[in-house]
């Protein structure tokens, strides 16, 4: 079911799974970029789920900022309302690449971070949770 879409993030809930699922495309400024990020948050919880799949194949760069901002603010938010486990679609943008790298650099340790290359294969992981 989808709960919130914009054209740069849609977030999804797949109730037998558990999971939000956010997909993340093109640019998001970082207010916008911040926006989708506090949907997840309320989302977490309102729906007491423990994954999220955070597909961003087709995103943009983050700034580091940012990617520190969710670390530090966000995340630990999501951890007390159920998050265990999230997985990353990888971004095909190597810039992109770094900042989902330092994003689980700082989070890595509230969680269980894994990285895919394939929805199909995030899924497989959080459905043998």
């Amino acid at each position: 079911m989808i709960l919130y879409q914009k054209p740069y993030l849609t977030i999804e809930h797949d109730e037998s799974l558990s999971c939000l699922i956010q997909r993340w495309k093109g640019f998001a400024t970082s207010d916008q970029f911040r926006e989708g990020i506090k949907q997840s948050v309320l989302y977490f919880e309102e729906k007491k789920i423990n994954k999220l799949i955070s597909d961003t194949k087709d995103f943009a760069v983050v700034k580091k900022d940012d990617t520190d901002w969710v670390a530090s603010h966000a995340t630990p938010i999501m951890v007390k309302n159920g998050l265990k486990y999230m997985a990353f679609i990888l971004p095909t943008n190597v810039f992109t690449q770094v900042s989902v790298n330092n994003f689980k650099s700082k989070a890595d340790d509230i969680l269980q971070i894994q990285y895919f290359d394939d929805y199909s294969k995030a899924i497989h992981w959080l459905s043998s949770l």
